[in-house]
């Protein structure tokens, strides 16, 4: 028999197990950097943005689902994103998932979400997996693919470019806009100061031609 109940902090080094597994799976059993259990603890602490649910058979965790809250206009106010879903290998097609997925439906019908997401796996793993099918069972319909640009590399990107020339495409756009202001500004400046040289030098020699 299976029972779900909502993680907790107290949760964080089940949360980190599982998930961990979930990553080494979608990354092909490559090591997963950046996730440690006092992350997985602040943000189980974000109560009112992030939720999750455990799913147990007798007193073993066999399943967990995270969902987070967003929002958007196009959502008519906010909605739920499931962000991972995992179940143990030996526990799957036995409906675990599917109890996992009612009750993040559940939670967002109680918090009056007005619909809940997921992203899946890039293509052809998503055709190739399971889950497709599971989803689909479940009533979600395929909206497209979902793209993704990573802002902590972006950042770091930006910080080592900043001794580099104004035309690095690593720039961020804004840094290149200032820069290439400040590089026109003195360059302009530079040719007022040429012509005002210039006319002066023309005055000087009309002077010295006229006495």
């Amino acid at each position: 028999m299976v029972t779900m109940r909502e993680v907790s902090v107290d949760d964080a080094t089940t949360v980190t197990q599982m998930v961990a597994a979930l990553l080494a799976e979608l990354g092909a059993g490559q090591a997963q950097a950046g996730l440690d259990t006092q992350l997985v603890a602040n943000l189980l602490a974000m109560k009112q943005r992030v939720y999750g649910f455990l799913a147990f058979t007798e007193e073993r965790p066999v399943g967990i689902i995270m969902v987070s809250e967003s929002a958007a206009l196009f959502a008519r106010g906010t909605y739920g994103i499931i962000t991972e879903l995992y179940v143990v290998p030996d526990q799957r097609s036995s409906g675990v998932a599917m109890h996992l997925i009612e009750a993040a439906v559940g939670l967002g019908t109680e918090k009056g979400w007005g619909q809940l997401e997921v992203g899946a796996p890039r293509q052809p793993m998503w055709s190739r997996s399971p889950n497709s099918a599971l989803y689909l069972k479940a009533g979600f319909a395929e909206i497209g693919p979902r793209l993704r640009l990573p802002l902590h590399g972006l950042a770091i990107a930006s910080q080592r470019a900043q001794g580099n020339p104004a035309g690095d495409p690593r720039l961020d756009p804004r840094r290149q806009r200032a820069r290439y202001r400040r590089v026109s500004d003195s360059s302009a400046a530079g040719l007022h100061e040429r012509r005002f040289a210039g006319a002066r030098l023309t005055r000087d020699e009309v002077c010295d031609a006229s006495s």
